[in-house]
């Protein structure tokens, strides 16, 4: 039943730019109502750098939520290359993905071929998560 799925929302700023906070919590907020989701808790990445998805995976990994939540892709990663290696992160790991201000959502199969087509190749023999 998807009320009962939780959400967590990835938030990522550049360092020292906390002006967008408010308007990232409230697309996470609007996502999840609108899917009928509980909206749980956050993981923030503040300035470059793929390590606050460590976190992200651990916890979707625990059982704890069942999708991530970011506004757009560029909240992924602060580069491009960066963007691509956290779709491949999220498809090896079978993290489902909402990007709620872009048609992609992995969880269903026109997010899943979108998401495949920002891949190369060789990250698209990795299923992503169903």
């Amino acid at each position: 039943m998807a009320g009962s799925l939780r959400a967590l929302h990835f938030i990522r700023q550049d360092a020292g730019s906390y002006g967008d906070l408010a308007d990232q919590r409230a697309v996470f907020a609007v996502a999840c109502t609108a899917r009928g989701w509980q909206a749980g808790g956050a993981v923030r990445q503040i300035g470059s750098g793929p390590h606050a998805w460590s976190a992200v995976v651990r916890l979707v990994g625990s059982g704890a939520y069942g999708v991530v939540v970011v506004d757009t892709l560029e909240r992924l990663a602060a580069t491009e290359t960066g963007r691509m290696a956290v779709l491949g992160l999220l498809r090896r790991t079978g993290v489902r993905l909402l990007v709620a201000r872009e048609p992609l959502d992995t969880g269903d199969a026109i997010g899943r071929a979108l998401a495949d087509s920002l891949l190369d190749p060789e990250e698209q023999r990795t299923p992503l998560a169903a």
